[in-house]
């Protein structure tokens, strides 16, 4: 490329960067005048009062699928931990000295706050999700500490990718994107105050999937072994009190998957 296009691109690379801050400026202008202004006794409470959320929701960090946009709540509402692929890892225990920063996040709102629901809420076209399908073939295998971070759900990974051998890479992924889930709230269940709580019927777990291709959410349903959209305003757990953990194991959701057509 000739020295006056690279000084050009170059150009409009750092103009494009511009744009997107003084986006992001703007926007909390915006915030600050209108939306502040407008819920100034909301915030003045939190101020006040402190959080009390109710709801803990792990999700993923993909910029496309923001749970307080998708769920339409307010400031206090959600307690919200994202990372790649809305995963939960096990319970270390004894603890040790390392960084659990979703571990410690889940512990500060079961505990501290004492949220009454957590959901798990993966979603579809997930990027750390599509990265654990393709392994080494990942553009992303050289990352440092991506596969690593993903490999919480390897197992899951591969006995999908096992059972439904032969289907499209696109029905493997998302079946990975839902037993991903299935895992993650499996591994809740690992943490002592977590299983507690459940066992005392002060908490209970929920896993949930977006389609954002077709802006529907799904919510697993131990009965059926299946992701069934949530049409209405309530949904039943998918962990509670009285739930056989057999029910939710990701085995039982890829044997059923692999045994029909996934409907999304």
């Amino acid at each position: 490329m000739p020295s006056s296009s690279m000084s050009r691109h170059a150009a409009n690379r750092r103009r494009h960067d511009s744009m997107a801050l003084e986006r992001l400026l703007k926007g909390f202008s915006d915030f600050h005048l209108g939306y502040y202004r407008e819920h100034l006794e909301l915030f003045d409470r939190l101020a006040a009062e402190g959080q009390s959320p109710k709801i803990l929701i792990v999700a993923c960090a993909d910029a496309r699928v923001d749970p307080g946009i998708l769920t339409q709540t307010k400031p206090g509402e959600l307690f919200t931990v994202r990372n790649v692929a809305a995963m939960v890892p096990p319970a270390q225990f004894p603890p040790d000295a390392r960084h659990h920063g979703t571990s410690a996040a889940i512990e500060f709102a079961v505990r501290g706050l004492g949220v009454e629901h957590v959901v798990v809420l993966g979603h579809a076209l997930c990027g750390g999700i599509g990265a654990l399908v393709d392994g080494r073939e990942s553009v992303y295998a050289d990352y440092d500490y991506l596969s690593t971070w993903t490999s919480i759900a390897q197992d899951t990974r591969d006995l999908v990718v096992q059972e439904l051998k032969g289907r499209p890479r696109e029905e493997i992924a998302r079946a990975v994107e839902q037993a991903a889930v299935l895992n993650s709230v499996r591994n809740l269940m690992s943490f002592r105050w977590i299983a507690d709580k459940v066992a005392a019927g002060t908490l209970v777990l929920h896993a949930w999937w977006f389609n954002m291709t077709k802006g529907q959410l799904y919510a697993f349903n131990p009965a059926t072994a299946a992701f069934e959209p949530v049409l209405g305003f309530s949904v039943e757990p998918t962990v509670g009190r009285n739930t056989a953990l057999s029910s939710i194991e990701p085995a039982r959701f890829v044997a059923a998957v692999a045994g029909r057509k996934p409907d999304f």
